[in-house]
C-alpha cells in the first residue's frame, strides 16, 4: 500500500506470481507514473513481477480512477475493472471532477491532460467478480450505494484484507457530496463488513480495524 500525502489517499495492489492489480489509480499521470515506480520497487524486492494484470476503481471521483490512463500506457492489457455504474457516472460527473481535483489543490495543466479512462469489465450492484494474480485471489465487491452510487471495495480472503474505498475513511469523517446516498449508505456498509478481514484499508488515512469501521457504521447511520 502507498498513500498520497497531498489527500492521504491509499493506493493498493494485490500482487502474486503472475502480476499485480492495482487498487485506485491516483489523480493525474506524473502522480500515478510516481506510484507505480514506486510499486516496481517494492515488488522487486520481494521478487514478484511488475505487470499490470487489472486495475479496480473504487469510485469515480477523481483521485481514485484519473491515473487510469496512464497505468494503461504501461500495461495496455490490463483489464480496469469498476461498478456497472461507473461508465455512465464519468460522463455525467467526469468533467466536473477534473475541476474539483483543482480545486483540491492538485496542478490545473495536470488535470487538464488527464484521459478519463472508464472501466470495462463491469461489476453490477449486489454481485463480485474475483480476480486472480498468480496464487492470489482477490474479489471485486459491489456492496450498494453509499458515499457515490458506484462503490466498489476488494476483499482478499486469504490474506484477511478489505479494502474500503471511501466508503470507509480514516483521516476524515466520511465525505457526503451532491452523488452521495446516505439513506443507503449504512446497509452497504453493513453488507461490507459482513466481509471477514482483520485489516481495512480505507480510501484515506491510516490502516484501521474491524472495531473502527463499526464505530464509523453508527456514523452514517446517524447520518443516514
Amino acid at each position: 500500500m502507498a498513500q498520497v500525502p497531498s489527500l492521504k489517499l491509499n493506493v493498493a495492489a494485490v500482487a502474486g506470481r503472475d502480476g499485480f492489480a492495482l487498487v485506485d489509480t491516483g489523480s493525474f499521470e506524473r502522480e500515478t507514473a510516481a506510484l507505480l515506480d514506486g510499486l516496481a520497487a517494492v515488488l522487486g524486492e520481494h521478487g514478484l513481477p511488475f505487470r499490470a494484470l487489472a486495475v479496480v476503481n473504487t469510485h469515480g471521483h477523481f483521485d481514485h480512477c484519473y491515473g487510469n490512463a496512464e497505468v494503461l500506457r504501461r500495461f495496455p492489457d490490463a483489464e480496469v475493472v469498476g461498478h456497472r455504474d461507473l461508465p455512465d457516472y464519468l460522463s455525467v460527473w467526469g468533467e466536473e471532477g477534473r475541476a474539483d481535483a483543482v480545486r483540491f489543490g492538485m496542478p490545473a495543466a495536470d488535470m487538464a491532460a488527464v484521459r478519463i479512462v472508464p472501466p470495462a469489465r463491469l461489476v453490477g450492484a449486489g454481485e463480485r467478480t474475483v480476480l486472480d494474480v498468480g496464487g492470489v485471489t482477490a474479489q471485486v465487491v459491489a456492496p450498494g450505494r453509499g458515499h457515490t452510487g458506484c462503490d466498489v471495495v476488494v476483499h482478499v480472503p486469504d490474506a484477511g484484507v478489505l479494502l474500503a474505498g471511501d466508503l470507509l475513511e480514516e483521516s476524515d469523517l466520511p465525505s457526503y457530496g451532491p452523488d452521495s446516498f446516505p439513506g443507503e449508505w449504512p446497509a452497504t456498509l453493513e453488507r461490507v463488513l459482513e466481509l471477514p478481514a482483520e485489516v481495512i484499508v480505507p480510501g484515506h488515512g491510516r490502516v484501521v480495524g474491524p472495531g473502527f469501521a463499526a464505530e464509523q457504521l453508527e456514523y452514517v447511520r446517524s447520518r443516514g
